[in-house]
C-alpha cells in the first residue's frame, strides 16, 4: 500500500480480493455444508445493536464492554432515545448475545420448542490495538444450540467444531478443555481466587488490578509473563466445583473419549466472557504467533434469562475466519480454481467468441474472457494466477471447433463448442 495516498482503509481493516475471497468462500461453504448435517439452521443477526445488550450480557468487566466497543451515536429524536444516552448503539462485537437477544425477542421457545441449532457467518468488529491475529473488522463462523443442559450437547458442540476443522485438513491443533463452575459454586472459589490475587497485587500489571474486584477470573487471560507466572499457581475451579458441575464435566470427557476426540484438560482457561458455565473450551495452532487462537466456546446457561427471556441452557463456539486462513494454504486449490476455462485467443471473429463465451456462461461455467488483445503466452499466466482447468484457444479454421488444454496434466484436444459443457462439467 503507497503510505501517502489519500484515501486508505480504516486502520485494523482490510481489503480482500477475488482470489483470496475465493478462499473465503471455500471456507464458508465448508462450514454451511458441514454444519447443515448436524442441524443448524442460519440465522443473521443486524450488525447494529444496543450497547446495553452487550454490557448485561458479556459483562461490564470484560475487555469486549471497557476497551473494544464501536459506539454508534444515534440520531433518533424520540422521547425513548432522549431518554438514554448518546452512544446507545454499537457494531456487532460478538454473536452470542445478539443470537440470545433474537431468541428472546421472537419467542422462539414458543415458535419452535425443543432443542434449537443455529448458525452464523458474518462480520464482527472490536476496537481494538491491530496487529498479527486481531483486526477491528473480522469474521466469525459460530454454532449456538439453546434448549439443552444435557452434556452430549457439549460433546455434540465440541465435536461438531473438530469435524468442521478436521474437513479442512488443517494440523498442529490443540483442544484445550475446562470446567468454571456454576452460580451455585463459583462465588466461593472467586473469593478463594481473590485472596490468593490480593497476595501478590502489586506484581500485577495495571489491567489485573483493576480486574481483581470487577472480573478476577480475567486475570487468567492476561498474556503479561509476571502474570501468567502468578496465575499458574493460582486456585483451580475443579477444587470448588459443586457435584452436579463436577458430574457434569465427566459426563463430557466420557462422551469425548468415546467419539475418539484428543484434548488436554487447563484448569487455567477460563475464557473472556462473563456468561459462561460448566464447560469452556478453546483450540489453538502452534503455526500462528501470540494470538493463537483459531475457535473457543462453552456453555452459558444463564445469560437467556439474564437478559429477560425464559430459563433456556445453551452451549456455542465460534472461529476466526482470518485466523484459520493464515494457516490454510495460500493458494487456489487448481483442481476447482476461479476459473473452469480461460480464453487465452479468441481468435480471429471475436465477436462469434464473445457470444459462444456468454452461452457457456448460461450452461453454468466459469468461463474467463478479456476483450483486450495480450499475448498467448501472457494469457496462458494469467489462466494459471487465476487457477483455471482449461485454457482455450478459438481457431480460425473451423469456427465451430476450439483447442482446449488440460492446465493440470497439459494434455491438449480440439473439440466442438457444443462438447464443452459435458467435457469441462465432468
Amino acid at each position: 500500500m503507497l503510505k501517502n495516498y489519500t484515501y486508505q482503509a480504516v486502520k485494523g481493516t482490510r481489503d480482500v480480493f477475488p482470489v483470496e475471497a475465493y478462499l473465503y468462500q471455500r471456507l464458508e461453504s465448508q462450514a454451511r455444508k458441514l454444519l447443515a448435517c448436524y442441524g443448524c439452521g442460519e440465522i443473521r443477526t443486524p450488525l447494529l445493536e444496543h450497547a446495553r445488550l452487550f454490557e448485561r450480557g458479556v459483562g461490564q468487566g470484560t475487555d469486549i464492554v471497557n476497551k473494544e466497543m464501536f459506539f454508534v451515536p444515534s440520531k433518533d429524536q424520540d422521547e425513548d432515545s432522549r431518554k438514554e444516552n448518546a452512544r446507545q448503539m454499537v457494531l456487532r462485537p460478538e454473536a452470542t448475545a445478539s443470537v440470545v437477544r433474537a431468541y428472546i425477542e421472537h419467542e422462539m421457545d414458543k415458535v419452535s420448542p425443543g432443542v434449537l441449532r443455529y448458525y452464523y457467518i458474518g462480520p464482527m468488529f472490536r476496537y481494538e490495538r491491530p496487529q498479527r491475529g486481531r483486526l477491528r473488522q473480522f469474521t466469525q463462523i459460530g454454532v449456538e444450540v439453546l434448549g439443552s443442559a444435557l452434556p452430549m450437547i457439549d460433546a455434540e458442540v465440541i465435536i461438531m467444531l473438530e469435524d468442521f476443522l478436521g474437513s479442512l485438513g488443517l494440523q498442529h491443533l490443540v483442544f484445550l478443555l475446562n470446567a468454571v463452575g456454576c452460580p451455585e459454586c463459583r462465588p466461593g472459589y472467586i473469593r478463594k481466587l481473590q485472596v490468593y490475587i490480593r497476595g501478590c497485587q502489586s506484581r500485577l500489571c495495571g489491567d489485573c488490578r483493576l480486574r481483581l474486584d470487577k472480573n478476577p477470573l480475567r486475570v487468567f487471560d492476561c498474556k503479561q509473563p509476571v502474570c501468567r507466572e502468578l496465575m499458574a499457581r493460582a486456585p483451580v475451579m475443579q477444587d470448588d466445583l459443586c457435584a452436579d458441575c463436577a458430574l457434569h464435566h465427566e459426563e463430557v470427557l466420557s462422551l469425548l473419549d468415546r467419539a475418539g476426540i484428543k484434548y488436554q484438560k487447563d484448569s487455567r482457561l477460563m475464557r473472556g466472557l462473563d456468561y459462561y458455565t460448566r464447560t469452556v473450551f478453546e483450540v489453538t495452532s502452534s503455526d500462528l504467533g501470540a494470538q493463537n487462537a483459531v475457535a473457543a466456546g462453552g456453555r452459558y446457561d444463564n445469560l437467556v434469562t439474564e437478559l429477560g427471556g425464559p430459563p433456556t441452557p445453551a452451549v456455542g463456539w465460534s472461529l476466526g475466519v482470518e485466523r484459520i486462513l493464515e494457516i490454510l494454504p495460500r493458494e487456489p486449490d487448481k483442481s476447482r480454481g476461479f476459473f473452469d476455462i480461460y480464453v487465452v485467443s479468441p481468435g480471429a471473429d471475436t465477436t462469434r467468441t464473445f457470444f459462444k463465451v456468454m452461452a457457456l456462461r448460461r450452461q453454468g461455467l466459469r468461463v474467463g474472457l478479456e476483450h483486450e488483445p495480450k499475448s498467448v503466452k501472457a494469457m496462458m499466466k494469467r489462466a494459471d494466477r487465476w487457477g483455471a482447468r482449461w485454457a482455450l484457444w478459438a481457431t480460425s479454421k473451423n469456427p465451430e471447433k476450439v483447442e482446449i488444454k488440460n492446465m493440470a496434466n497439459g494434455e491438449q484436444m480440439s473439440v466442438g463448442w457444443e462438447d464443452l459443457p459435458q467435457l469441462v462439467g465432468k
